[in-house]
């Protein structure tokens, strides 16, 4: 411990002795050369050149140490350096390296973020995602040993994909998403795009999104009624007759086999789910069931099987009795909300379905949710419905159905596409009486 006390007050000695001065004014109020000399442990005495230059954008000098070892020769290293940087100042980029780490900066953009939320350009929740999506960008800061500010475009253009490539998610242990790292890059180009416009970076780096594989993976249709069979058991041995079940554990199985119902039966959305409420479920004037469907920014009211409406009834049902000493549909208007919980429900990968899915042989990474929307356009492709049809009934454009289904096609789609043409253009394996006249000749 005593030598390591002594040993930080030489150090602090040492740096006390050390004097820099101006040794020579060569461009007024732009450049100077300043000498820096300090006297080491052993009593000679180290002298070192060095450029200051004057950046008028930022109106702070940059240092630049020389390896000049006489005075005539730090002169001309430093008229040449100013020359380099000359360029630099005009664009009003910034020319010295700046001893802030990127903490620093980070905090200064959050400043930033957070006066945009209280001015309403960005929510609050925004807010907190892009401190979290930083957070990347700090490890891989880390990762190269922390460069200067000014480094880091360039080393982030060079390097993040490959550093990035290697990254797993915590609890799954899996590639990270597409959409994942798009949303991480267009991040960080905020941020970096923020430190360019106040002169403290030169560029933005150009990073290429990564692309989103187009796969589309109905849930197969041959699995459907073992998962509902799967399901039904789960159920039964949750509540045993004669034993008090878990009743949250309960309420949330049951209500994930209706969803999966729901989606399966109509081919909605799972913004779409989530947006359900009980009013939008009725029968209009002809008695036929009908839904309401309300997604991101768009609505479509449509007649669904009785099946599906009859579904629904059951799950009310469940619901007003297992809540009946505080549920009522007005305060709870939500039809897929978690016990006791007024607001929709937020996330939908429950622990059960991934539960089932691996008892009847499935993925659950590989057939989400949304597997179920895809199965009820595809099986319909493959029947022959037209694709406009299936695009008004489901919410979406007849674009969409080609970009995403194009490789679905029914076996009688030739039938299908020359059912109105004339007898006669489907006549094959018969040559024409013109053809056979040429021919002849």
């Amino acid at each position: 411990m005593t030598g390591t006390k002594t040993s930080t007050k030489t150090t602090s000695a040492f740096k006390a002795k050390q004097t820099q001065r101006v040794v020579r004014e060569i461009y007024p109020k732009r450049l100077k050369l300043v000498v820096r000399e300090w006297v080491n442990s052993n009593g000679s005495l180290s002298r070192v050149y060095r450029a200051r230059i004057y950046d008028p954008n930022r109106e702070k000098y940059a240092y630049f140490t020389l390896s000049a070892e006489t005075e005539n020769t730090a002169i001309s290293q430093s008229i040449d350096l100013y020359a380099q940087k000359s360029s630099a100042l005009e664009q009003k980029l910034p020319i010295g390296r700046d001893a802030k780490k990127l903490d620093h900066y980070i905090e200064k953009f959050m400043d930033h973020m957070e006066i945009r939320c209280k001015n309403g350009h960005v929510t609050p929740h925004r807010v907190v995602c892009i401190r979290q999506l930083l957070r990347s960008l700090e490890k891989f800061y880390i990762a190269h040993k922390s460069p200067e500010i000014i480094d880091l475009p360039l080393l982030y253009q060079n390097k993040w994909e490959a550093w990035r490539d290697k990254s797993l998610t915590r609890l799954t242990a899996r590639p990270l998403t597409p959409s994942s790292r798009n949303n991480e890059m267009n991040c960080h180009k905020q941020f970096l795009g923020f430190l360019r416009d106040r002169n403290i970076v030169s560029f933005v780096p150009s990073v290429d999104p990564i692309v989103k594989p187009k796969t589309v993976v109905p849930f197969p249709r041959e699995k459907y009624k073992k998962l509902l069979s799967v399901i039904r058991r789960d159920i039964d041995d949750h509540s045993p007759s004669g034993k008090k079940p878990h009743i949250k554990s309960l309420w949330q199985k049951m209500m994930m086999r209706h969803i999966i119902m729901l989606m399966y039966g109509t081919g909605c959305r799972v913004a779409e789910v989530k947006n359900l409420q009980w009013k939008d479920i009725y029968l209009d004037e002809q008695k036929n069931p009908r839904i309401k469907f309300r997604g991101k920014n768009k609505e479509r009211d449509i007649i669904v099987h009785k099946n599906i409406f009859s579904a629904l009834n059951d799950w009310k049902e469940f619901v007003s009795i297992k809540g009946k000493s505080w549920w009522d549909e007005i305060e709870y208007p939500f039809v897929f909300s978690s016990f006791k919980r007024k607001h929709r429900f937020g996330n939908f990968n429950s622990e059960s379905r991934r539960t089932w899915y691996e008892e009847i042989g499935l993925d659950p990474m590989k057939y989400q949710l949304g597997s179920f929307r895809h199965q009820f356009i595809s099986h319909r492709l493959k029947k022959g419905r037209h694709a406009l049809h299936i695009a008004f009934y489901c919410g979406t454009s007849v674009k969409m159905i080609e970009q995403t289904y194009g490789s679905i096609t029914p076996p009688n789609l030739f039938e299908q596409v020359f059912s109105v043409a004339p007898e006669q253009s489907l006549e094959s394996n018969q040559r024409s009486q013109w053809l056979e006249k040429i021919l002849e000749a």
